[in-house]
């Protein structure tokens, strides 16, 4: 792939995580754990970030995300983490 793919996929790619990033932090506390549907805000930001690391690392072997973080989103019986994760 030539550079010029590289770098138009790279700022496609950034701005997708900036517009994540835009999304998480004005959402109102009174907001972040109310379930709308099945899911609550906080847990499809989560979903969201888990997966961008656990995709980037580039191999499944090994991978561990980081502390306090765990691989429970992994499990295929689709069991939530035990806590409500904070915006930070």
């Amino acid at each position: 792939m030539d550079q010029t793919w590289k770098t138009i996929l790279w700022q496609q790619f950034g701005a997708s995580i900036t517009m994540l990033g835009n999304a998480i932090q004005p959402c109102p506390d009174e907001l972040w754990d109310k379930s709308h549907d099945q899911y609550s805000f906080w847990y499809l930001a989560y979903h969201m970030v888990f997966f961008l690391d656990y995709y980037s690392a580039g191999t499944e072997l090994g991978y561990m995300p980081p502390v306090p973080f765990t691989l429970i989103e992994l499990d295929p019986s689709g069991v939530l983490p035990d806590r409500v994760y904070t915006k930070d």
